[in-house]
């Protein structure tokens, strides 16, 4: 139902207004019939604005259809469904803004019949991860002069999650993450039998598990060849974001660029076919074991979006998964030289920013 409903003058209204006057003082000193018929039809014109107003704006009923899932940075789209409650007034040059305090496009409808529903659709730019509470909606109309703007109050309490922001990285990030020297964490892995059917050979390309290389084939070749399965070998990877210590307020901002990392990260290596398990140290989340897909992707972001910074940390260690291939952690920059090394690959300071960019040996 609508809420507060209220008249809103502007400068077009207000010039209209003083005019009005100045032309009714005039006709009340010199009585000439053009004088009187423009006084007339001005006067005229701001009863019928504010009555054709009024009356339409108490006949709108507006519905919120809002997303479940958004992310920082990225437009997000929110339906209105509107609809006039009476049989006489037909709805006119609608607009529709929300009230969130976020970078927000209000909906605009030209025209809803009588009895009728028509939809809208709004733009609204999310600023923070998390959950964005969307309640009060405004719906403006200045039909049909634009002298008199009247707008109505709508409360539809929603929740939508916010994602962190997910950057772009280069193909071969994740190679060149997984082989460095210092401390890679990576293991061999056994090669799985019975599942995979040789198909032939093919070129190496960057990202290409080396036990996968046919060396004495290669022996022979300018280039490293590899064989080529019918299924392929997946690759796994275990990020693990360690937000156990608790830093001062201008480490917040570090905090939240090593979460939108690890979410480029996994969405990167999900994206490249990798199974991908995710373990955050320090809040109370539940840790992701293995991810593989589309809809899995979406739970690893979920699941980082939920991550309350200002609540307490636990200084419990990471859980031991020896399934993964390679491991990363990611620190905040601030905090890098407080970690627990655990022979892992690092990722601290400004190479948080750096990783998104697909250069990883700085």
């Amino acid at each position: 139902m609508p809420g507060r409903r209220r008249y809103h003058l502007h400068w077009s209204g207000v010039v209209f207004a003083v005019l009005t006057v100045l032309i009714g003082a005039a006709t009340s000193q010199r009585r000439e019939n053009l004088l009187v018929w423009v006084f007339a039809s001005m006067l005229a014109w701001i009863v019928v604005s504010g009555i054709c107003s009024g009356g339409m704006m108490m006949a709108v009923r507006v519905r919120r259809i809002a997303p479940s899932r958004g992310s920082v940075g990225a437009l997000l789209q929110i339906q209105y469904e509107v609809s006039s409650a009476s049989r006489f007034w037909s709805i006119f040059e609608l607009r529709i803004l929300e009230m969130a305090g976020e970078r927000a496009t209000p909906a605009f409808l030209a025209y809803c019949g009588r009895s009728t529903a028509t939809s809208a659709v709004g733009t609204l730019t999310p600023i923070a991860r998390g959950q964005l509470l969307l309640d009060r909606m405004r719906c403006v109309s200045a039909f049909p002069f634009g002298l008199i703007v009247k707008s109505v109050e709508f409360s539809e309490p929603s929740e939508v999650l916010i994602h962190p922001k997910v950057s772009a990285m280069q193909g071969d990030a994740l190679h060149r993450l997984c082989s460095r020297q210092a401390g890679s964490g990576q293991r061999p892995m056994p090669m799985r039998r019975g599942s995979e059917e040789f198909h032939g050979l093919r070129e190496y390309r960057p990202g290409d598990p080396l036990r996968s290389v046919a060396w004495r084939r290669s022996a022979s070749l300018p280039v490293l060849v590899v064989l080529d399965r019918a299924v392929p070998n997946t690759r796994s990877l275990r990020i693990v974001l360690d937000l156990r210590a608790v830093g001062d307020s201008r480490s917040r901002g570090e905090e939240e660029q090593a979460i939108e990392v690890t979410a480029s990260l996994a969405s990167h290596a999900i994206q490249s076919g990798w199974e991908v398990g995710l373990a955050v140290l320090g809040c109370s989340v539940t840790h992701r074991d293995t991810a593989r897909g589309r809809l899995d992707e979406l739970e690893i972001l979920d699941l980082l979006a939920r991550i309350d910074l200002a609540t307490g940390r636990s200084t419990a260690g990471a859980v031991g998964d020896d399934r993964a291939e390679s491991t990363v952690t990611i620190v905040p920059g601030s905090q890098a030289q407080r970690r627990d090394r655990v022979g892992s690959v690092s990722i601290g300071g400004v190479a948080l920013s750096k990783l998104c960019q697909g250069v990883v040996d700085a």
